[in-house]
């Protein structure tokens, strides 16, 4: 059957909305100087290392536990915890090699990650981190492309929400940075929804599916030790959801049994694996009991700390409150919007997935006798928090539900947040936090020799994002109808009628006007 301009528009959209998402991507990663990220201090001298001892790269400092690096590379971080002072104290030309006591040497994260970005570094340091967060930046927007096509068609707004919802502040300044979290994002994101999908779907699609759930967690767990923890989880949350009769089994077994024998062996590789167990490594007194009460109830804290509260980069990057209160909002949203109408598998998959989000943060700070604002970072519990959003959102009727005003108030919002949040962290960085010029750059005291200018920098990165949304919020008022509904973005005639199961109600959902089956009608759709 032919495509109309609605399908024809739809296609468009699927292929411009992934470009727009990278080059948001690209602009934050310009938007930060070398040794930004978290633990920089500790990652850049093990990604520098991460092929083992090279001349001038890398070297044996006559101690098993440390190397000698670039200068440069161990220096990066000189602006950490001054949020007045620009990054100009760094010099990227500074000679000589220097012990680096604080590293990868001993195994504490796992080597897949440091292996892999180790393949960009070379003689010039700004111009190998950018390359790694780039390359950081397309292997991600890669990986949602790639899962967002393979998925039945009903399970994709499910990925786009809980990635996009998640994403601002904290989300967007990690997937483009040199921090292992990156690697966990992404497999957060996309676990789980490509276990759940092996038993919504046939034929190639599984199979498809099947391979990505296993990539994306050889990418989590080797990175971090908690990303393997997470992907045992989502087997477990997608047997959950997509567990039942007349399902075949062999593509999800095989899937499920890789992804738990790949995160365990990866897990094993981490020193960082008895933190997870033990507690991070701290020197305080036992907690008392009013002490956990408040760890309890303050929880939620470190959920709302996510969306800028408690700072970017080092933590020292706060941006203004309206950054929170915007992307908060939405993370909110996304959820409430979700759970409007729950079957029985998907309120007990939703039900278990809050229960790990606030228990996990609970237990850690109890093993490692801290309270809330302290040890435990917001950024250990992004990967959950994605997870919350996309079980809400694994709803048949989801993309109906944001149809409308819905979805423009919170693409403006997030646009709007992520906007402000680039500004202050490019300003952050350019001239500290002082500044209030309306040009992040403006008498800047740091920024890259080469590339872009500051303000050419935020202006680019707030407008793809800003049009990423434009082009979403089109698409869902241009949602298939009728015959057209049959054959979806990126699925032939064949995979529609023979791949795609899930023009079923999913998870046991009473059909309504606006559900249908590939094999009969489509009721007309309000």
């Amino acid at each position: 059957m032919k495509k109309g301009p609605t399908a024809e528009f739809r296609r468009a959209s699927a292929i411009a909305v992934p470009i727009l998402f990278l080059i948001t991507l690209v602009c934050w990663a310009f938007a930060s100087p070398v040794g930004s990220s978290p633990d920089d201090n500790f990652h850049l001298p093990s990604i520098w290392c991460g092929l083992g001892d090279r001349a001038g790269y890398c070297e044996p400092s006559g101690d098993p536990d440390t190397r000698l690096v670039p200068s440069p590379v161990q220096s990066a971080p000189c602006y950490a915890f001054v949020p007045t002072e620009s990054a100009a104290c760094w010099e990227s030309d500074e000679p000589g090699m220097t012990e680096a006591p604080w590293m990868n040497a001993a195994g504490l994260y796992p080597p897949v990650f440091y292996a892999v970005m180790a393949v960009f570094v070379g003689p010039d340091i700004a111009t190998s981190v950018i390359a790694m967060r780039i390359f950081n930046a397309v292997l991600i927007v890669g990986l949602l492309t790639a899962v967002y096509f393979a998925l039945p068609r009903r399970l994709r707004p499910a990925l786009v929400i809980s990635t996009l919802a998640c994403s601002v502040p904290l989300g967007l300044f990690v997937f483009a940075s040199t921090n292992p979290s990156s690697w966990a994002l992404a497999a957060a994101a996309t676990v789980w929804i490509c276990l759940y999908g092996t038993m919504r779907t046939h034929g190639r699609r599984q199979w498809i599916l099947g391979a990505l759930a296993v990539f994306a967690t050889i990418l989590g767990a080797g990175a971090r030790a908690d990303a393997a923890i997470f992907a045992v989880f989502a087997v477990g949350l997608a047997l959950v959801l997509g567990l039942r009769r007349g399902v075949s089994l062999r593509v999800p077994a095989i899937s499920a049994g890789l992804v738990v024998i790949c995160s365990v062996l990866l897990y094993l590789t981490a020193g960082q694996s008895r933190a997870l167990t033990a507690g991070l490594p701290t020197q305080n007194p036992p907690l008392t009991g009013a002490q956990h009460l408040a760890n309890l109830l303050g929880v939620p804290t470190l959920w709302y700390g996510a969306f800028g509260s408690t700072g970017l980069g080092w933590l020292d990057t706060v941006p203004p409150a309206a950054v929170t209160v915007l992307a908060f909002g939405v993370f909110a949203a996304a959820i409430f919007v979700g759970i409007r109408r729950l079957s029985v598998r998907r309120a007990l998959g939703v039900s278990i997935a809050f229960a790990a989000l606030w228990l996990v943060p609970f237990i850690l700070l109890a093993q490692s006798r801290a309270v809330v604002g302290t040890e435990v970072q917001s950024r250990y519990l992004l990967p959950l928090m994605i997870i919350l959003v996309g079980v809400a959102s694994a709803s048949s009727r989801v993309a109906a539900e944001w149809r409308g005003p819905r979805a423009l108030v919170a693409g403006g919002a997030l646009s709007l947040a992520a906007s402000i949040a680039l500004h202050a962290n490019i300003r952050r960085y350019t001239v500290g936090v002082e500044s209030n010029a309306v040009d992040p750059g403006l008498a800047a005291e740091w920024w890259w020799n080469v590339g872009p200018s500051p303000m050419t920098v935020w202006l680019i990165g707030s407008v793809a994002f800003a049009s990423m949304f434009v082009l979403l919020w089109l698409s869902l008022r241009q949602a298939p109808t009728g015959a057209d509904a049959v054959s979806d973005v990126g699925e032939s005639s064949a995979d529609a009628n023979t791949a795609d199961a899930s023009d079923e109600p999913l998870d046991g959902e009473p059909p309504t006007a606006s559900d249908t089956s590939v094999n009969g009608p489509r009721a007309a759709r309000s």
